[in-house]
């Protein structure tokens, strides 16, 4: 009978450890296929960002009707091309190198014949090369390219971004996430191309994806997880994630011996004891279990948390020495990266990049929330908008860079005469504007009007000689709450056209709603 109650109770205590064991199965995959999601999300957005920063500096170039020949200089003053790419470089429309960030003297290739570069020119629009060798450096890089345009929208050539494999930014973080653990990430193409792999010599190789690999079964769906899977004749645990922003599928492959170490000692304090200690067993087991997992089960509600927005990064910030710890440290570490990456690339789109003004996105954005903010104060609102007279003549006779001296110096002054209420910015060229906000009286303006012209009186030092420089002043004044961003500019164009026609170098006044301009100062 007690052979008899023994072998029941075993038979129970096995039969509740499989189906528990069955269930803890599903459990760690899932949390690791959690993780590998983070992951996957952080890789996707930093190639977006990276794709964004290009973007953006072909878009300063094109508003600055940027040159071949001056490329080199402005992707040189860009130090932040320099911390998110092995290498930033510029070809022009027949393929060939014109400007190269790592090498300014690097040999002039021709790309011509390379299908990202067709591509690029095919589609009008940035594109991501598949890996390959680079020419330059002789490194395994993927590119990412943003076409170079003129004023007109023509294309006169391609600006390429790449990413070094053996030093990619995002990859070295990831394995940092296991340099604690069994196991290791890798990513590959969708033909199987190997992008990251702990042993470097496979980048850029074809792996193995006939059936039954562990390639072929990471490309078999989008994402999943299964531990039938050899890998080197041992048997893992293979977790896999589609990326969105490339054809990459990155992997873990995860001895099971380690993934499932937990349940299986479990499984053997279990077994090893009578049937009277076989219930106590399995719930010292199950307790257990439960405990091991509550580290990585609050990751995974952290990861939950941010992505719904009910928390910050600061909650990956945790003291603990073990691997949960540093896991989510690491986590910690790459969220501030972005945030900040994310910082910059705000300040790169609002940010006008030779005097350091705000831009004409900045100001479309700032100009109607001032209109707002003084309709429900029930104060003015003045907006002025500046042209540098005979700008052109500037240009032409002492160069472009005498006239970027001009600029430069012309903004400085402007901050220097408003007031620091005042928002200064630039729309393009020597066209620059003032949004005048919390004005006292009418009269206020003529002092902020003369005030600038003023401070344009002392000479402008421009290409080794200085220069009388004066600016013609249109300003806008609101009469009433309702007012409309056409309203207000079509009233300081209208005061700006009467200044150029009265001779130029000085500032007129026009409220919004007048036929003609109001006042005028010389």
């Amino acid at each position: 009978m007690i052979a008899l109650v023994l072998v029941a109770g075993i038979g129970a205590g096995g039969i509740a450890l499989l189906i528990a064991e069955s269930e803890l199965r599903q459990v760690i995959a899932r949390q690791e296929l959690s993780l590998l999601t983070s992951a996957a999300a952080f890789i996707d957005s930093d190639i977006q960002d990276k794709r964004q920063l290009l973007r953006l500096l072909t878009e300063q170039m094109r508003g600055r009707e940027v040159t071949l020949a001056e490329v080199q200089e402005l992707v040189e003053a860009h130090q932040t091309l320099r911390e998110e790419f092995f290498n930033v470089s510029a070809f022009d429309a027949s393929g060939t190198l014109v400007a190269s960030l790592r090498d300014r003297n690097a040999k002039r290739i021709n790309i011509a014949d390379r299908k990202y570069f067709q591509d690029t020119l095919r589609l009008k629009e940035g594109v991501i090369s598949a890996p390959f060798r680079s020419v330059l450096s002789g490194r395994p890089v993927v590119v990412l390219t943003q076409p170079l345009q003129d004023g007109d929208g023509k294309i006169i050539g391609v600006l390429l971004g790449a990413i070094d494999l053996q030093r990619p930014s995002f990859s070295a973080q990831l394995d940092a996430l296991r340099s604690n653990s069994a196991g290791y990430l890798f990513i590959v193409t969708d033909n199987g191309t190997t992008i990251h792999h702990p042993n470097r010599s496979l980048i850029l190789e074809k792996g193995d994806d006939g059936p039954g690999t562990i390639v072929e079964a990471a490309l078999r769906s989008p994402e999943g997880w299964e531990d039938g899977i050899l890998d080197d004749g041992e048997p893992v645990l293979l977790v896999h994630k589609h990326l969105r922003e490339v054809d990459w599928t990155i992997a873990l492959s995860y001895p099971v011996l380690s993934a499932f170490a937990p349940m299986h000692s479990v499984r053997l304090r279990a077994f090893v004891g009578s049937a009277i200690l076989t219930g106590l067993a399995g719930l010292f087991g199950w307790a257990i279990t439960k405990k091991l997992l509550q580290p990585l089960g609050r990751l995974h509600r952290h990861v939950e948390d941010i992505s719904a927005g009910r928390a910050d990064i600061t909650v990956f910030d945790i003291d603990r020495a073990d691997e949960f710890g540093h896991l989510s440290r690491a986590f910690y570490a790459l969220s501030q990266r972005r945030e900040q990456a994310e910082q910059e690339l705000h300040r790169l789109a609002t940010t006008d990049v030779l005097t350091g003004l705000h831009n004409r996105r900045m100001f479309d954005d700032f100009l109607p929330k001032a209109l707002a903010r003084a309709a429900r104060s029930g104060q003015q609102v003045g907006l002025a908008i500046l042209d540098i007279d005979h700008f052109k003549d500037i240009n032409d006779t002492l160069g472009h860079a005498a006239g970027d001296q001009v600029l430069v110096e012309f903004a400085r002054r402007l901050v220097g005469a408003v007031r620091t209420t005042d928002t200064v910015a630039r729309l393009a060229g020597d066209e620059f504007v003032i949004v005048f906000e919390q004005l006292a009286t009418n009269t206020e303006i003529d002092v902020l009007g003369r005030k600038i012209v003023d401070a344009m009186h002392e000479p402008f030092l421009g290409g080794g000689a200085q220069r009388a420089v004066t600016a013609s002043i249109g300003i806008a004044l609101t009469t009433s709450p309702a007012v409309t961003v056409d309203e207000i500019m079509r009233a300081a164009d209208q005061a700006l056209y009467g200044v150029k026609a009265a001779g130029r170098n000085g500032f007129a006044v026009n409220h919004v709603g007048a036929e003609r301009v109001l006042r005028a100062r010389g």
